[in-house]
């Protein structure tokens, strides 16, 4: 191929994204080239990827398993986006033969030198990304011609690398889990690749900022914490562990947990699901893409409404309704007390205003009668003719 062959392949792997395989071929061919790769380095391990030309798919899979530290790829991370740099003129080439990534890797596949030229949108977020070429001892006699052949393709490279992910994210379009997620009445949140949150729903808007057990870190981008210490390690390890699982490791997992609060309620249920692509694309890792749901289950949310309506009913007090709704959530009297943090007898003589309004006689009456009002909406947000403010009990 001439170099306007190999610069019309280029743009066609750009819409076509599944090309990129033949074409870093005829690259290799192009530049005098043994093989090359696409290769993406996530700086978490996590979603690293090659797209191959010519190389041995089992030693692909070593390589992203045990060799991605490998000193030509520690001396490439500090190479410019768009320059080219020659393998062996950057690493200890004698020490790098006596390596066991030598021996595993590189003379299976009768690779000498290699060629690298980062590109900026895989070469960021502290990941290494870009156009590698392989080049046998006898084609490393021409490496400068090869260098000078891959840099005058470099300009077209870097616009099609960019339009290839482009194309990935227009035609990805809303993915189901987006639009789920807006109607589901419980407080949910979708989880990028690296554990951030990329999205909630209302409900989880107004959750979080109760911060009662569970919150949102400071970082930016933000993290699901919980309060208590060994929670917030249970919960990240499950969400860790989701993550694996949604790129395709084979780790055990089991994705539900309870969350306690600090208020005395009852536990949240927490269910943690991975999200696999419908069809994965090997752009996605470098991308903020959806890989973990996360739903929270708020055992006391329906009490809460079901209180809020025996209110309208009954003519309670704010302080009558909030103890009517630890009632129904199963707490008994001297829990509550501990909970409002105030006196027994102040809860008592609640429960018994409670008690004549209601015409009920008992905790256990009150707790059927609470238990008896249907609501259609759980999602912890009264209906717009139940505002109103809510008192700690005094």
């Amino acid at each position: 191929m001439d170099h306007m062959e190999v610069v019309d392949a280029v743009y066609r792997a750009a819409v076509s994204t599944d090309l990129w395989s033949s074409t870093l071929c005829s690259i290799a061919d192009y530049v005098g080239a043994t093989a090359g790769n696409i290769v993406y380095q996530s700086p978490a391990r996590r979603g690293s990827f090659l797209i191959p030309a010519r190389m041995r798919e089992d030693l692909n899979s070593l390589y992203l398993e045990a060799y991605t530290g490998n000193p030509y790829a520690r001396a490439f991370e500090k190479v410019q986006p768009g320059s080219i740099a020659v393998g062996n003129m950057l690493v200890d080439l004698e020490a790098v033969q006596r390596s066991a990534y030598y021996a595993d890797i590189c003379e299976p596949q009768t690779i000498f030198n290699q060629l690298f030229m980062p590109h900026a949108s895989l070469h960021e977020r502290g990941g290494i990304g870009g156009i590698a070429l392989f080049l046998s001892r006898r084609q490393d006699e021409h490496v400068q011609n090869a260098a000078m052949r891959l840099h005058r393709l470099g300009p077209h490279l870097a616009r099609a690398i960019d339009f290839s992910l482009q194309t990935s994210r227009v035609t990805r379009g809303p993915e189901l889990p987006q639009r789920l997620i807006n109607v589901m009445p419980d407080p949910a949140a979708l989880v990028g690749t690296q554990g951030e949150i990329v999205m909630l729903n209302v409900a989880a808007e107004r959750f979080f900022k109760r911060a009662d057990g569970m919150y949102l870190s400071r970082s930016s981008p933000p993290s699901i914490c919980a309060h208590l210490p060994e929670a917030s390690s249970a919960l990240s390890s499950a969400i860790r562990r989701a993550l694996a699982v949604s790129l395709g490791s084979d780790v055990p997992f089991e994705g539900a947990l309870a969350i306690s609060r600090p208020s005395g309620g009852a536990p949240y249920l927490v269910m943690i699901t991975p999200l696999a692509s419908a069809a994965f694309s090997p752009w996605e890792p470098v991308e903020t893409i959806v890989r973990v749901l996360v739903h929270i289950v708020d055992p006391e949310a329906k009490t809460q409404l079901q209180a809020r309506y025996l209110q309208q009913i009954f003519g309670l007090t704010d302080a009558e309704t909030r103890i009517s709704e630890l009632v129904g959530g199963g707490l008994n009297l001297p829990k509550i007390a501990h909970v409002l943090k105030v006196s027994h007898n102040t809860v008592k003589t609640h429960v018994g205003h409670v008690f004549e309004k209601t015409g009920v006689r008992s905790q256990a009456g009150l707790a059927r009668l609470i238990a008896a009002i249907p609501v259609a909406d759980v999602s912890g947000q009264p209906s717009s003719h139940l505002h109103g403010k809510r008192t700690d009990a005094d």
